[in-house]
């Protein structure tokens, strides 16, 4: 059994805030192999590793996460990235397979294999 795992990489000057996608219900999105009940703040300087319990072979739909560069993203101006990541249909590696928005931290996807990869965050 593998598991889709993210490196979260923190270069930015402000807190990057990491959720589960709503959406994602059934998901059950962990935070460095601690199940993540609600919003976490990876604060400058800091990295993390997000993964969902996974059986199975991979596909295009792995997790759904939410990147925010503010607390305030549901209801209030912050912006934020919502984000699925599973296998690159075309490359077998893994990657930001759909969603998108804007946010004031921009982010650089690197290291990849088809079961983890880095996601780099800096100022926009």
């Amino acid at each position: 059994m593998n598991s889709p795992v993210v490196t979260v990489k923190n270069h930015s000057s402000r807190a990057i805030y990491i959720d589960s996608d709503p959406n994602w219900d059934d998901q059950e999105l962990l935070l460095d192999d601690k199940p993540l009940r609600r919003g976490f703040a990876l604060q400058p300087d800091r990295a993390a590793r997000i993964s969902v319990d996974w059986s199975g072979p991979g596909n295009a739909y792995m997790m759904g996460v939410i990147f925010a560069d503010g607390p305030d993203y549901d209801y209030g101006g912050d912006g934020f990235y919502q984000l699925t990541i599973g296998q690159d249909e075309d490359s077998g590696l893994l990657d930001v397979t759909d969603g998108g928005g804007e946010a004031k931290i921009a982010y650089s996807i690197g290291q990849q294999t088809p079961w983890s990869m880095t996601m780099d965050f800096a100022d926009s």
